[in-house]
């Protein structure tokens, strides 16, 4: 049956710290890095209201994955260095895994995985000439994890995560990366199951680089108007350098969404800068 719910949502670390002094050590870790040093940090009310508003967009993607009642979540995300290293760095990774387990500052995640589905969207692409790496053994992190806590809290569905290589230079164009969520809608299409997808990153960041703490909301906002206008194929005419130029090379995990929900306009919006490093950005598209 065809897609029943599509998501995406950043994965920001500090969506998922307390206010206070778990947001005062990300901030401090921020600043030693950022040219700027100290600058303008956010009060503990903006904190606060921060944490109020990701709550509140993610309370409207949770009820529209609830209200879908998928049989599974596929995750794409992307790895940072805590399963692929320089001597191993897969394009695209799919988990074949019985369960996957991760940590999050206090927070612990268990989740089944939806392991015959990974394997089926892995045959599928060899028929399509999309070669997945694939493999057991992965470590859930905060790019799965933040958004999972909210949308997921009672781990009642298997999750499925894949892995898109945002990271290390160089990263698959967002063209592949449409026609990688393209497939994926092919397999939700043949399938007997509910599947619901979701998407995690960004938006705008610049982690490691001479320009964190920037944020580009200018051309955030340009991404998610032309998502709400049911035109982000488009976005395949993008470079990776594009995306790299604004800082939203996790984007790259929207476009497999995107790619799945094809001409879909997306239902609902929400944005939010959190004045330190990232753009937060929420979607869904309703079925």
């Amino acid at each position: 049956m065809p897609l029943v719910a599509a998501l995406a949502a950043s994965h920001a670390p500090n969506i998922l710290l307390e206010p206070g002094a778990e947001w005062e050590d990300f901030m401090n870790l921020h600043y030693s890095m950022a040219p700027q040093g100290s600058g303008n940090r956010p009060t503990l009310a903006q904190q606060k209201k921060l944490r109020a508003d990701a709550e509140a967009a993610f309370g409207v993607l949770r009820a529209d994955l609830e209200q879908a009642k998928p049989d599974v979540l596929i995750v794409v995300a992307n790895d940072q260095f805590v399963n692929f290293f320089s001597n191993n760095i897969p394009t695209f990774f799919v988990t074949i895994a019985d369960e996957v387990k991760g940590q999050f500052t206090r927070h612990k995640f268990h989740h089944r995985n939806h392991k015959e589905l990974g394997k089926t969207i892995v045959r599928a692409g060899m028929d399509k000439g999309i070669d997945f790496s694939y493999g057991e053994h992965i470590e859930l992190q905060h790019t799965q994890t933040v958004p999972l806590y909210f949308l997921l809290p009672e781990p009642k569905i298997p999750i499925l995560p894949i892995y898109v290589n945002t990271w290390v230079d160089p990263s698959p164009s967002p063209r592949r990366c449409y026609q990688v969520g393209e497939l994926v809608r092919e397999v939700a299409d043949n399938s007997s199951e509910r599947i619901a997808i979701l998407a995690t990153g960004g938006l705008s960041h610049f982690p490691g680089s001479p320009r964190i703490g920037d944020i580009d909301e200018a051309f955030d906002h340009k991404l998610l108007a032309v998502m709400r206008d049911g035109k982000g194929k488009s976005f395949v005419d993008y470079s990776v350098q594009d995306l790299l130029q604004a800082g939203d090379t996790e984007f790259l995990n929207w476009m497999v969404v995107i790619g799945a929900v094809g001409d879909a306009k997306a239902t609902y919006t929400a944005y939010m800068p959190d004045f330190v490093a990232t753009g937060w950005g929420f979607v869904s598209w309703r079925f």
